[in-house]
């Protein structure tokens, strides 16, 4: 028996997951348009979705899927800026899909000439680095500290710094195969040394649990903590005479409200300074496998697993199933 022509992959019971038969897409209405999608990485917040610890309710009869790329393949009567054919990436989650029916306005047109794989991780970490960086407070001379160096968000960081003149220090968890300052109780001195007197504006936390604590120490006064990510599964915990003796800040950062926090100018201005920088080069991010819907399965255990490259699923193969 053929395969059903459209797949989903949704959460499943005890942090598993489910590959579903999907109805075909519908005809688009006039401003949407029925996207293929190729590829999607697995993302640690996918991973959370998965475990059910997200930071936001998501329907559970919904894909999941941070984000991916995807091709034209219908569009709508009023849809005039795109043709069948073209590279688009969805702005919203939901895809681990092999199809989707969206709003043209939720789609980000890809430039020709970037690297397929690549451009399915262009969505999150390249802007979530931006908004970051803005953020942070940190300008030209400044410092700031980040964690699990290693990570897309980390590369993506330390590029847009650069350009910023912005310097990084860098830090790691103990068994990272990644250059940095390891994440223990000497972390505030080997900071503070590597600084080189430059001020510490910001620390960029994405492990939480005691990390947060040693991060924060890291910083000058009126520092900001900004914890975006929850890798070590546990509550962030800081001294508070860090937070009073040195009138430190400590905020969460979660993408898509941030991005709708912004105007449309700013907005169109940050995508257009990330494409460019990708077909620059900057979009170089190490990829550890492609997997199929098929062993979505062995896909999540790989990507649970440490190591450096990013896991991605072939949303356009089904074979095996």
């Amino acid at each position: 028996m053929s395969p059903p022509a459209n797949m989903g992959l949704l959460a499943g019971p005890a942090g598993g997951i489910r590959l579903e038969p999907r109805p075909m897409p519908r005809a688009p209405g006039p401003d949407d348009v029925v996207v293929r999608m190729l590829l999607a990485p697995v993302n640690p917040a996918d991973l959370l979705a998965v475990d059910g610890g997200y930071a936001f309710a998501l329907a559970a009869d919904e894909p999941l899927g941070a984000e991916g790329v995807g091709i034209v393949e219908q569009l709508g009567s009023r849809v005039a800026d795109l043709r069948s054919g073209d590279l688009v990436l969805p702005l919203d989650r939901g895809n681990w899909a092999r199809y989707r029916v969206l709003p043209r306005d939720r789609l980000l047109a890809v430039p020709s000439g970037i690297d397929l794989p690549q451009a399915a991780m262009m969505r999150i970490n390249p802007a979530t680095a931006w908004l970051l960086l803005d953020g942070s407070g940190a300008g030209p001379g400044d410092c700031i500290v980040q964690n699990a160096a290693g990570s897309a968000v980390a590369h993506w960081v330390r590029r847009l710094a650069a350009l910023r003149d912005v310097m990084v220090i860098d830090v790691v968890r103990p068994g990272s195969s990644f250059t940095g300052l390891a994440d223990d109780e000497r972390l505030e001195a080997a900071v503070r040394k590597a600084s080189g007197g430059r001020p510490v504006r910001a620390a960029l936390d994405c492990v939480a649990g005691d990390s947060t604590g040693r991060m924060a120490a890291c910083l000058d006064a009126d520092g900001i903590v900004l914890v975006f990510g929850h890798l070590s599964g546990d509550p962030s915990r800081v001294r508070s005479q860090l937070l009073t003796g040195r009138g430190l800040t400590v905020r969460g950062f979660s993408l898509r409200p941030a991005e709708a926090k912004m105007v449309p100018a700013a907005r169109d201005k940050m995508v257009a300074a990330l494409w460019t920088l990708a077909g620059q080069g900057a979009a170089d991010l190490p990829i550890r496998a492609v997997l199929p819907l098929a062993e979505a399965d062995q896909a999540i255990a790989l990507a649970r697993t440490p190591g450096p490259g990013r896991v991605l699923l072939d949303l356009d193969a089904i074979s095996g199933m």
